[in-house]
């Protein structure tokens, strides 16, 4: 009688957590810049083609995500830092009103994070800007105050940097209570800014925002700080610290006090019976489909972000302390890694795409149950208001053909219809304007990029050949969707056409096949091995995860 009672128990609390599964949306790298209330920050087209991130219409795509979590009735959402341009206060500020008016009117509950770009520096800058618009299309120079930590976490007190009443639970790595324990007015105490910190080397501090909280029932939410602000020079008497872009690279040497704490809560979250969701601005596992050590050796160990790939042995330290699950951003691609630890099991790294650049989207994660998670990307279309700024930009175009400048921008992206094509037709832009002149070897913009296919196919068999472009691509083409296919990854195949992949796996067969000894031929092997690597990542828009099974499957 006892066994079937205990048996009906279990099936009660396993159907109840089933019944409820708990969503949480993941908005990404949103960038934004308070345009709406000061639109002299709106920034020249030439500056956003040259950028990895937009600076203008991001804002109404963040408003675009949000109001869409609203429809879904979704109520806890998770930004993984980098809210803002560059942590400036009026953007800042604008971020706090934009989760204030949204908790009120939705319920929603934030949970925020740090990123590289908020805060840039550990105790803040001034940051000049010379391309933002004027009425006319001319540019000027306009100078903004960037917050620190402390500021930061004070602006955004109530979405996860410390305790609210409302919490179930919340500690960070500093404070002494346990679970069973719990009071706000102790975590209030222990978890004010004063007891934030940490000795970075020999006597200088820093501060860590991390904390863990339980903001409904069975569900804990682990944010990781990632960020080392390391000491670089001095200057008039005061220290100049380096970014925080390669995020968890200098954890282990640095913050070593985050591997205890979260081997601590993970061991918690078992006892407990807790759902653990970790995340951190900074990835956990390669976020390149395996391709980093090829790109690396084609490309050179500074390009395409290749110190921002976090090492094993990072990836490995996490694992063995309990961290299955991770969630991040900063890259802004999609992506899913996967890294098999020494005992064979897996930790699993979802990278969110930017909201502020191809492809725009954000992700749903549904805790189905303690150890299985299915993962939705929403891409953001349809975003009232990304064309706000069209007219400016049409004044931007007149006025440097007035000056006698050539505008390095496509015009086209003005007659965008919706907000993916505008992100679109700007990250080819960029392509051209940044990624070919200075990631790639030269060869690439001065042969490959300029030939047809039809040129290319011919080159690599040894044949001659008169076609121009026949079939409708070029090298430019391929080095674009190359790209497409590293920041979006299967969410690119929307925007490249099932006939220009067949184009293209004839003519890696030939590459591969080919006996000429020439730069072309060789630079085309190292981009077809690597796109292939990008074409045949782990499932990375609509999957699930099980980590009881240890597995990761497509969903329909």
């Amino acid at each position: 009688m006892n066994i079937r009672l205990l048996l009906f128990a279990c099936l009660f609390l396993f159907d109840s957590f089933a019944a409820s599964a708990q969503k949480i949306a993941f908005i990404s790298d949103a960038h934004i810049q308070n345009i709406e209330d000061y639109p002299e920050l709106i920034r020249s087209m030439e500056a956003q083609v040259q950028s990895t991130r937009l600076f203008n219409e991001n804002y109404f795509a963040l408003l675009a995500a949000l109001n869409d979590v609203a429809q879904r009735n979704i109520s806890l959402v998770v930004l993984p830092g980098d809210l803002t341009d560059n942590g400036q206060f009026i953007n800042q500020e604008k971020i706090n009103q934009i989760l204030t008016d949204y908790t009120k009117r939705y319920g929603m509950k934030f949970f925020v994070t740090t990123g590289n770009h908020d805060p840039a520096l550990p105790f803040g800058m001034e940051q000049a800007g010379h391309d933002f618009l004027k009425a006319d299309g001319s540019r000027n120079t306009l100078t903004n105050r960037c917050a620190g930590y402390e500021q930061e976490m004070a602006c955004y007190s109530r979405f996860g940097f410390y305790p609210q009443p409302e919490y179930l639970y919340w500690e960070s790595p500093f404070t002494s209570y346990v679970y069973e324990n719990y009071a706000y007015d102790t975590a209030k105490r222990e978890g004010g800014f004063e007891n934030r910190h940490y000795v970075l080397c020999d006597s200088l501090t820093a501060t860590d925002a991390s904390y863990l909280v339980e903001p409904v029932e069975g569900i804990w939410l682990l944010a990781i700080d990632a960020g080392v602000y390391l000491p670089k020079t001095m200057k008039n008497g005061k220290l100049i610290y380096q970014g925080s872009s390669v995020g968890y690279n200098n954890v282990l040497r640095h913050k070593p006090f985050l591997l205890s704490w979260v081997r601590k809560v993970a061991s918690e979250a078992r006892r407990l019976n807790k759902t653990l969701i970790t995340f951190s601005h900074y990835p956990l596992v390669d976020f390149n489909d395996g391709a980093s050590e090829q790109m690396g050796k084609a490309w050179g160990n500074t390009k395409f972000d290749f110190p921002r790939v976090p090492t094993e042995e990072v990836g490995q330290a996490f694992l063995e302390a309990g961290i299955r699950f991770h969630i991040a951003g900063h890259m802004h691609v999609n992506d899913t890694g996967v890294l098999e630890g020494r005992d064979g099991s897996h930790l699993y790294n979802v990278q969110v795409p930017s909201i502020a650049t191809y492809i725009p989207a954000y992700k749903i994660v549904t805790a189905e149950s303690r150890q299985e998670f299915t993962v939705e990307t929403v891409v953001l279309d349809s975003v009232p208001g990304f064309d706000r700024c069209f007219s400016l930009y049409q004044k931007e175009h007149e006025a440097d053909l007035l000056r006698g400048k050539t505008p390095i921008w496509n015009a086209e992206a003005l007659k965008a219809a919706n907000y993916q094509t505008f992100c679109d037709v700007q990250f080819r832009d960029l392509v051209r304007t940044r990624f070919i002149p200075k990631d790639f070897p030269s060869i690439v913009k001065d042969s490959i990029a300029v030939m047809s296919g039809e040129q290319l196919l011919a080159y690599v068999s040894g044949e001659p050949s008169e076609a121009k472009n026949a079939a409708g691509w070029n090298g430019y083409d391929l080095i674009v969707d190359l790209c497409r296919l590293r920041y979006a990854d299967r969410l690119a195949l929307r925007d490249i056409p099932s006939e220009r992949l067949a184009a293209y796996a004839r003519l890696f067969d030939a590459v591969r096949t080919s006996d000429m000894s020439s730069e072309v031929v060789t630079r085309l092997r190292e981009i077809a091995e690597i796109f292939e690597h990008f074409l045949h990542g782990e499932p990375c828009v609509n999957f699930r995860i099980d980590l009881e099974a240890d597995s990761i499957t497509e969903c329909e």
